[in-house]
């Protein structure tokens, strides 16, 4: 889910194989990478969940159908690699694929996504298209959440709430509210999760703990600095980290009780209990 750990988890996995294989380079981009140290190949991206369209059907199939992603950066990942090669990426298709998808709580990451596309290069992302078909900026954060938040969440969320069902042996789903209070375990777990070959790997436990320090807020920041660009490199302001706050609960202090009801109602409406998504 966008705004929830993306260049965090990319670069401690990026930090793992350079600590597990000596190799010099360093990554900077989201992308279909071999990953020697692990063993694995590993595509890092925002999407839904390949197998999705070909498990799902029903009223809730009809329910997804309607839902759209305001902007493409959803669900970039699936037509750029996924979309042709469902053999390969599909949990229904391939025992060996492993999928780890980290969310989290909805307002949080509604909040954090508004606040992210103001500087954004991209003026498409501060609009949404109206019932009449014109163009219309987001007048605030409440606005957002009406007219693209909401839907573009559920439109990604529920194709990995379901598909962890289907396949749970290949489909794990990490909030990022335990992802901040427990990095080492969060990560531990999503190695192992990833890796046949990881039992058998020496010097995992100490490459693990490099990495955790190697990915931190400051030395990300430093690395921002060093590329003179924002991580994602869609910052209009060179100057601005695609690292903010990241405080859990901050949307209390960003949307009313009236955005928390809608909020509730739409989850209703696709058969979910918001607080499961790890709202505080």
């Amino acid at each position: 889910m966008p705004r929830s750990g993306t260049w965090y988890s990319f670069y401690f996995f990026e930090f793992l194989d350079v600590f597990l294989t000596g190799r010099k380079t360093l990554n900077t981009r989201l992308d279909l990478h071999v990953h020697h140290g692990l063993k694995i190949g590993k595509l890092h991206a925002h999407c839904i969940c390949p197998g999705f369209m070909e498990t799902c059907d029903g009223a809730l199939r009809e329910y997804w159908d309607q839902l759209e992603f305001y902007t493409p950066g959803y669900n970039y990942g699936y037509g750029l690699f996924i979309e042709g090669n469902e053999p390969a990426f599909s949990p229904l298709q391939n025992p060996d694929v492993r999928i780890v998808y980290l969310y989290r709580n909805p307002l949080d990451q509604i909040a954090s996504f508004y606040r992210h596309i103001q500087a954004h290069r991209e003026p498409s992302t501060r609009a949404y298209v109206d019932d009449r078909g014109q163009e219309r900026v987001f007048a605030n954060m409440s606005d957002f959440l009406r007219h693209a938040g909401i839907q573009s969440y559920l439109k990604q969320y529920l194709t990995y709430h379901l598909m962890q069902k289907v396949a749970p042996q290949q489909v794990l789903c990490i909030r990022y509210e335990d992802l901040m209070d427990d990095p080492r375990g969060a990560f531990t777990h999503a190695v192992h999760f990833l890796s046949k070959q990881v039992e058998s790997l020496d010097g995992l436990g100490v490459a693990i703990e490099k990495a955790l320090n190697a990915s931190k807020k400051e030395s990300l920041k430093n690395l921002e600095r060093v590329m003179g660009a924002s991580l994602g490199r869609d910052q209009a302001i060179p100057t601005e980290s695609h690292l903010r706050g990241g405080e859990i609960g901050k949307w209390q202090t960003e949307l009313t009780s009236e955005d928390l009801d809608l909020a509730k109602e739409e989850f209703a409406r696709a058969g979910l209990n918001l607080g499961e998504t790890g709202l505080t």
